[in-house]
């Protein structure tokens, strides 16, 4: 685990020099000036994990202050502790119905996919928890690096104020996902495989949607050819894993159509179409909103699930209404450390619709994939070290035997390999979480300043659903 206060190193600042291999290949390095690296002090994370007494006390509410002064400083938790959050608050939301029936004010929050340290910095924008009514769209684990605390600290919220505070699922709440990208890892790391098999429990038992004041329909997602009517969520089987069709599924993986904004009322253009991008469910037609919106007497659909440049996006107006017809919010800013977006979120008085923007915060720097300093060091060393041996067997060896050219040649072919590692390692810490799941990195990425274009681009491949289970992201 690195030390708290260890941001990540300011890229405009490297400089990129060009090395030759023996066997002519340009490789990109970066160099970091070496003051701007010195830490005169920083402080360790609490070695010391949090107990059920030091959390709960004599109350059956977790201290949200004890609880949070502690992971804020990078601490954890003893696993009893740890699951009897979970646990209990999994008992709070199994009780509520598929659609919740929220009041006004209240304040709507997009994806979070881990990032603790922003989550906090939204909680300033959102109001005080003790006071606001809050609705959480989903994504609240994978991509970003503190999914365990994010999880542990809205489900103790969830616990002190189980009236005023809601959860949605998202498409990540799921094994296929979770599995592929790092939750599991992340729960493995810092808790054990029974923490993340109650955490999948939980998630398993969110509620999916919500309908504010009877006027705006809020899910993760978008909406379903399969329903119809709001009424038609109540019947959805939501226990398990969502299947990768149907109506679950879309709620949790539907997108707006990328012609959305440009429809015109007199075109007959498909009001579902397949969502390529995604792999499943569908893209969704402003007809096909509309429709929705007329026959169910709604105002506006709330939706997360696609990262926004400005947090938030507000899409084509209602011919009768003028109101939005689709809202998307996104809370996760500089979403995989990457993105360089804000983040967002709504706040609806039952009239009108405020969206409040933040910026990113400084958070301790992890390596990626929660690699330690040592494992992500270990193929620069043995490149190094088959150089060197390639370099004494050449000086050793008479260029006329046979056998000594194999083995130069077996060396070489080791040596690049390494080198590949080496470079996949190097530009990991550019792309940030959103590097490729499989195969090595383009080492043209090494030092390439990332924009919002740039990084959607890259990262679009890691937006579909993956292809089993069992594939784990690299």
């Amino acid at each position: 685990m690195m030390k708290k206060g260890q941001g990540q190193l300011p890229t405009s600042t490297t400089k990129n020099n060009m090395s030759t291999s023996r066997n002519g290949v340009k490789n990109k390095r970066i160099s970091y000036p070496v003051h701007q690296r010195i830490i005169s002090s920083t402080p360790f994370p609490p070695s010391h994990r949090l107990s059920i007494k030091e959390i709960f006390g004599n109350s059956d509410k977790p201290s949200l202050p004890v609880l949070l002064q502690h992971l804020e400083a990078e601490g954890r938790l003893e696993l009893d502790a740890a699951l009897t959050i979970i646990i209990r608050g999994r008992e709070l939301t199994a009780r509520e119905p598929n659609l919740l029936n929220i009041p006004t004010p209240v304040t709507i929050v997009g994806d979070l996919h881990g990032q603790f340290y922003d989550m906090l910095k939204m909680f300033e924008k959102g109001g005080d928890i003790a006071t606001t009514r809050y609705l959480f769209l989903g994504d609240y684990v994978d991509r970003g690096q503190f999914s365990v605390e994010v999880v542990l600290y809205l489900w103790a919220i969830k616990i002190n104020y189980p009236d005023t505070f809601y959860l949605l699922r998202g498409n990540h709440e799921c094994r296929n996902l979770t599995v592929y990208f790092t939750f599991k890892d992340e729960c493995l790391l810092k808790l054990g495989e029974l923490f993340y098999e109650e955490c999948m429990t939980t998630f398993d038992q969110l509620p999916i949607a919500g309908l504010i004041n009877g006027q705006l329909f809020c899910v993760h997602g978008c909406i379903s050819p399969e329903v119809r009517s709001i009424s038609d969520i109540r019947d959805i089987d939501r226990i398990g894993e969502p299947a990768t069709k149907g109506a679950l599924c879309d709620l949790l993986w539907a997108d707006p159509s990328d012609s959305y904004d440009n429809e015109e009322n007199g075109n007959r253009i498909e009001m579902y179409s397949h969502n390529v991008p995604r792999g499943c469910s569908f893209t969704v037609s402003y007809r096909a909103i509309c429709k929705f919106l007329d026959e169910n007497d709604l105002l506006c659909v709330i939706r997360a699930h696609q990262v926004q440049s400005a947090g938030c996006k507000m899409y084509k107006k209602h011919g009768k209404t003028l109101f939005p017809t689709l809202v998307t919010i996104f809370s996760a800013p500089n979403y995989c450390e990457a993105y360089k977006n804000r983040g967002a979120i709504l706040r609806y008085d039952g009239n009108v619709m405020h969206v409040y923007q933040y910026k990113w915060v400084k958070h301790p720097y992890v390596l990626p994939n929660f690699l330690d300093a040592f494992r992500w060091s270990l193929p620069f060393v043995l490149e190094k070290v088959t150089d060197m041996l390639l370099a004494i067997i050449r000086y050793c060896s008479d260029d006329n035997d046979p056998k000594s050219n194999r083995r130069q040649h077996v060396i070489e072919k080791i040596m690049n390999y390494y080198s590949t590692l080496k470079n996949d390692a190097e530009t990991s810490l550019v792309l940030g979480g959103i590097r490729p799941r499989q195969g090595s990195i383009d080492s043209r990425m090494v030092g390439t300043v990332l924009d919002f274009q740039l990084a959607r681009q890259l990262d679009l491949a890691n937006e579909s659903l993956p292809p089993t289970q069992s594939t784990k992201k690299r």
